[in-house]
């Protein structure tokens, strides 16, 4: 799964996740309508906010969220009804190890395990057995819209020739900068560098680059093929080792001296792994929009919203 892929899956799984919750909120409140009246009554009176004076009340409240988003919310959880119904039909079913596939890809740029999940709670709400459930069901999806679409060995090869690009290991590299403004300064940080001197501490006395001055000469990661940067540059930070700075090299009128701090490189699929990511890919742009896949489950299983949600009580 490439990145833009990756940033799209994120998304999806955000939003129809929160579609769910809150769809199912909006379901128990509906279902606030009790056989009895006088509980129907306390649910419809219950104050749930405040302001100025004025109360909001519950049935307000419920009644404003179906009527802007329960349809959605509805569909979605027909959706996955349906989607189950088609897997249990035709006997599909998927593994632990599928599921973790599904979720390694996605947390690939984050520096953890811990700090995908981390950041999936705190800024939506997900907890790992809500990213488990979605990732299991946009599986079973895919493999319900794939069923029966064959993809030929020559066109994964071609596609995969094509793109070779993509399927290859990338690198990320920390650098840090000391920029002057001429030749001799440039050969003077060199040797105060070469006496032990921080290479922090000269950043922040002597940098004319303000950006990387405030950083204490950090560039931060930069992308190994950034036609951004100075061709020069790299090329000297691809032959550094970890720790090592160089220079002074002649950049735009100034003279600079670069430290490589780090290098982040990302992991390439195998061959095999990359063949068969393109053949999923391939057999999903053959099936197409997968919306149009669950459209065609609803209507198979005769999928009916019952209650009025086009506007509010």
């Amino acid at each position: 799964m490439r990145k833009q892929e990756k940033g799209l899956w994120v998304t999806v799984v955000v939003l129809t996740a929160s579609v769910v919750m809150m769809g199912t909120f909006i379901l128990q409140g509906m279902n606030t309508a009790s056989d009895e009246a006088d509980s129907q009554m306390q649910a419809q009176e219950e104050t749930v906010a405040r302001i100025a004076g004025q109360d909001v009340s519950e049935e307000e409240w419920v009644n404003l969220l179906k009527a802007r988003y329960g349809k959605n919310m509805l569909t979605e959880m027909l959706n996955r009804r349906a989607v189950l119904e088609e897997a249990k039909e035709n006997g599909l079913s998927i593994t632990e190890a599928e599921v973790e596939a599904e979720l390694e890809e996605t947390m690939e740029g984050y520096t953890s395990e811990e700090a995908y999940y981390k950041e999936m709670l705190t800024q939506f709400g997900l907890s790992i057995e809500d990213l488990k459930a979605e990732a299991t069901y946009h599986i079973l999806l895919e493999k319900i819209a794939t069923a029966g679409i064959e993809v030929s060995e020559a066109e994964v090869e071609q596609y995969y020739e094509e793109h070779l690009d993509s399927y290859t290991p990338s690198r990320q590299f920390d650098l840090s900068m000391i920029q002057v403004n001429d030749a001799g300064t440039a050969e003077q940080v060199m040797s105060r560098l070469e006496q032990g001197e921080s290479f922090e501490a000269l950043a922040q006395e002597l940098s004319t680059d303000e950006y990387s001055k405030d950083a204490k000469g950090s560039l931060g990661l930069i992308d190994e093929d950034d036609p951004f940067q100075p061709e020069a540059m790299m090329d000297v930070a691809r032959e550094l080792d970890i720790g090592e700075a160089a220079g002074p090299l002649l950049i735009d009128d100034a003279y600079i001296i670069i430290r490589l701090n780090d290098i982040n490189e990302e992991n390439a699929p195998t061959r095999e792994q990359a063949m068969e990511e393109i053949r999923r890919m391939l057999a999903l742009n053959e099936a197409g929009p997968l919306s149009e896949v669950e459209k065609s489950l609803r209507n198979k299983y005769g999928a009916e919203i019952l209650v009025e949600l086009d506007k509010a009580s």
